[in-house]
C-alpha cells in the first residue's frame, strides 16, 4: 500500500510516497527534464530487519541518520536550526561555516577532543575530501551539492555511504528552496521540527508580501558589483530576482525569464541600471565607498555611489548563506526596508549603509 504524498507544495524538484515501512523520495534532475536525479528509500532502522528483502530499488538511507559528514554552511546551519547539531560529524571547508558550535566543536576543547562523541572532524577540501578520514568515521550520509556536468563524485561513490544530493538551490522560488528543510527532517528524525519551522516562514513571507501594497515610496535596485570584466546581476526567474520582486522593489531585469545570473559588461549595467535609487552587495571583510572606487574608478559614474546609497552585507561576518536558504523571510524583510524607506521598522539584519 502506498500514497502519493502532498509534502511539497514550492518546490518543484523533489516528491515523496510513502508506503508501508519506508518513504520513496524521488529528486527530479533540474537540469534535464524528465529525469531522475536520486532516488531514496528512507527506512527507519527499527524496520529494517522487517523489511529486509522488500526494499525497492534506490540508495536506502536508515534514518534517523545519526552520524553525518555536511559540505555546505547552508545545511550544517539547518542541521543545527532542528536541534539535531550533534548528528554533524564531520564538515568540509570549516572555514567558510560560521557556526559558533561547529566551530568550537572542530576546534577541540577537553570535552570534544578528536575521537570524542561530540567532536567533528574536518574532511578537508569539498572539492578534493579525505575519503579515508569519511570511512573511519562511520558515516551514515554525506550532505553535498550536485552540480551540472560534474562527472560525479569519485571516490566518494564507491564507500557505500549514501550521498545525499542537495539540489534545493537548483528551486526556482525562495520558498520553493527553503522546503527542502521538510526533506532534510526527514533524514534527520526531525520531520515534525522542520514541518513546524517551515509553516512559521511560510507564513512570515506571505504577510511580507502582502504588507508590500501599503508601501508609499519604491526605489529602484542595482544589484552586485564587478568581477574582473563581467558584473553578474540575478536573471529575473531566480531566486533574488523573484525575492526583488516580492519585495516591491523596481529592477532592470525583473521580466527577464533566465534563473541563473546574467553576466553584463558595465557599459550595459551603467545603461540599465546606472540611475538605480540603491545599490546592495555583498563582500567579505570591510567595504567603504574608497575601496569601491580604488577596485574601479568608473564606479563614479552610477548614481547610487554618488548619492552614498550602498547597502553591504560582509558575509564572512554575518551568517548569510547560513540562513537566507531557510529563512528567506527574513532576507525578504531587508529588501522591503530597503525599497520602501516608509516601510522601515528598526534594524536589518544582514544589510547595512556604509
Amino acid at each position: 500500500m502506498s500514497s502519493q504524498d502532498s509534502t511539497f507544495r514550492y518546490a518543484k524538484h523533489i516528491s515523496v510516497e510513502k508506503r508501508n515501512g519506508y518513504t520513496v523520495v524521488r529528486l527530479a534532475d533540474p537540469w534535464k527534464d524528465g529525469r531522475t536525479l536520486h532516488r531514496y528509500i528512507l527506512v527507519n532502522h527499527k524496520d529494517s530487519a522487517r523489511l529486509s528483502g522488500h526494499i525497492p530499488e534506490g540508495t536506502v538511507v536508515y534514518v534517523p541518520i545519526r552520524r553525518a559528514v555536511v559540505f555546505t554552511a547552508a545545511h550544517a546551519n539547518l542541521i543545527e536550526m532542528l536541534h539535531v547539531g550533534d548528528a554533524i560529524a564531520g564538515v568540509a571547508d570549516p572555514q567558510y561555516m560560521h557556526i559558533p558550535d561547529i566551530q568550537k566543536r572542530i576546534a577541540g576543547s577537553p570535552a570534544n577532543a578528536p575521537g570524542s562523541a561530540h567532536a567533528i572532524c574536518n574532511v578537508g577540501n569539498s572539492m578534493k575530501p579525505d575519503v579515508e578520514k569519511i570511512i573511519s568515521m562511520r558515516a551514515d550520509a554525506i550532505f553535498l551539492s550536485p552540480f551540472e556536468n560534474s562527472g560525479g563524485y569519485g571516490r566518494l561513490e564507491e564507500i557505500n555511504i549514501p550521498i545525499i544530493e542537495c539540489a534545493d538551490y537548483m528551486e526556482q522560488g525562495p520558498l520553493g528552496r527553503a522546503e527542502w528543510m521538510k526533506f532534510y527532517g526527514m533524514l534527520l528524525g526531525r520531520e515534525i521540527e522542520a514541518d513546524s519551522l517551515f509553516s512559521v516562514v511560510e507564513a512570515n513571507y506571505n504577510s511580507l508580501k502582502v504588507k508590500v501594497r501599503r508601501a508609499k515610496k519604491t526605489l529602484s535596485v542595482l544589484p552586485d558589483r564587478k568581477t574582473g570584466s563581467v558584473w553578474y546581476v540575478p536573471g529575473g526567474q531566480s531566486s533574488v530576482g523573484l525575492m526583488y520582486k516580492d519585495a516591491g522593489g523596481r529592477y532592470a531585469y525583473s521580466s527577464d525569464s533566465h534563473t541563473g545570473s546574467l553576466p553584463l559588461p558595465f557599459e550595459t549595467v551603467l545603461e540599465k541600471m546606472g540611475n538605480a535609487d540603491v545599490w546592495i552587495m555583498s563582500y567579505n571583510g570591510i567595504m567603504t565607498r574608497d575601496k569601491l572606487h580604488a577596485e574601479y574608478s568608473g564606479y563614479e559614474a552610477l548614481k547610487p555611489y554618488r548619492t552614498g546609497e550602498i547597502y553591504g552585507c560582509p558575509v564572512d561576518v554575518v551568517p548569510y548563506f547560513e540562513e537566507v536558504s531557510w529563512r528567506p523571510d527574513w532576507l525578504l524583510s531587508d529588501l522591503i526596508q530597503i525599497f520602501h524607506p516608509d516601510l522601515r521598522q528598526g534594524k536589518l539584519r544582514y544589510y547595512h549603509h556604509f
